[in-house]
């Protein structure tokens, strides 16, 4: 079996004092804060061979890589524990790197090792969290969202899942009939970005690496996909890409460009995966208090037995000149307002979910139900 991770881990090597050489300006967001991507994928996809590429390139940037020993059992009330088993300290030593990054392994406490972080008050360009021991990535995503201590200093970036191109197949049909889903369909429906490792061992015969990305796409059609051989990838496609921040000055004008191609990728006669995509729309405006109670049934109470992973959108809201946007991982949710809608746009309101069972015409139905009537 083809496998990237049993590479060793990434070793810390001689630290050099002299940092000079790197004099450009960190890529913070707007409010100061600094971005966190967490690295997900299934066993032998290549997280390891991605995280030893950032920490062995010369990429000029001072970069901080967490490595996540959690268990299966994490969540948001696990995670902000302070202390380990018996009072003892659940954060290994931050070893600093030749080219910059600095690296520690967590045991339990994701918060205490990004408060030992902030408290260095060194430049950091940007933060890597690889779960090594999570299939599922949203309990993460969701402290970095909701944590009050850690808001004003670090910030979701975005969640990046590599995927093994020669076995994806085999994995996404291990449990195809299953109500349970094997982790690369979590990992994926999760994903903002999909790096599509080893493509190199892909058939020449034409077509076949097309059929993996429709696979992808059939799943979570909202992720940009990156090609890779052994995780070689510029850096700038998964690092700052804010994909969490609705106040990026192109994050709607992005968003509505994806909602736009999966609105013609639902409407396909889709094979079923179980975890699939679909995208509704309705031009009239809608009202605002309807419809977080309308997301809330579905999010909180998955309404009709939907289970949605993520979730995307625009929204024309009543008495409002600006667009919306709408954004869910799980059952947290957030709609503000982006930007002005421009005189040339097509106001529509346009939502991608991303989940396990979900009806589209029930979706479209029961959101018809927020529309305000002239």
């Amino acid at each position: 079996m083809d496998s990237e991770e049993d590479e060793a881990p990434p070793l810390a090597v001689e630290i050099h004092d002299n940092h000079d050489a790197d004099n450009s300006k960190p890529h913070r967001t707007d409010d100061g804060s600094v971005g966190v991507t967490i690295i997900t994928g299934y066993l032998g996809a290549g997280k390891s061979t991605l995280v030893n590429h950032i920490l062995n390139s010369q990429h000029g940037k001072r970069i901080a890589v967490i490595l996540n020993e959690f268990g299966e059992e994490i969540g948001v009330e696990r995670a902000m524990i302070n202390e380990g088993e018996g009072g003892s300290s659940v954060v290994e030593e931050w070893v600093e790197l030749a080219n910059g990054c600095v690296c520690c392994t967590v045991k339990h406490s994701l918060v205490q090792a990004l408060e030992q972080l902030v408290q260095m008050k060194q430049r950091l360009d940007h933060i890597l969290l690889e779960t090594t021991g999570l299939a599922n990535p949203a309990p993460l995503a969701s402290i970095l969202w909701l944590d009050d201590q850690l808001e004003s200093a670090v910030k979701l970036d975005s969640i990046v899942t590599v995927v093994d191109a020669k076995n994806l197949r085999f994995q996404l049909s291990q449990r195809h009939s299953s109500s349970s889903f094997p982790e690369a369909f979590l990992q994926i429906a999760f994903a903002d970005v999909i790096i599509l490792n080893k493509v190199d061992l892909i058939s020449s015969e034409e077509g076949a690496l097309q059929e993996i990305e429709d696979e992808l796409h059939n799943i979570n059609s909202l992720a940009n996909i990156v090609h890779s051989v052994r995780c070689q990838i510029d850096l700038s496609m998964i690092l700052n890409c804010r994909a969490y921040d609705a106040t990026a000055s192109n994050h709607a004008s992005h968003l509505e460009a994806m909602l736009e191609e999966t609105k013609s990728l639902s409407s396909k006669d889709l094979h079923d995966s179980g975890i699939r995509t679909i995208c509704i729309s309705e031009s009239q405006q809608v009202d605002l208090d309807k419809v977080r109670l309308w997301l809330e049934e579905i999010l909180w109470d998955k309404k009709d037995g939907m289970d949605v992973y993520r979730c995307k959108g625009v929204l024309r809201i009543q008495d409002s000149n600006q667009l919306h946007t709408l954004q869910a991982v799980r059952e947290i949710y957030d709609i503000i307002p982006a930007r002005q809608w421009r005189s040339e746009e097509n106001q529509i309101n346009k939502i991608v979910f991303i989940g396990h069972n979900l009806n589209e015409d029930g979706l479209s139905d029961s959101f018809r139900g927020c529309t305000v009537t002239n």
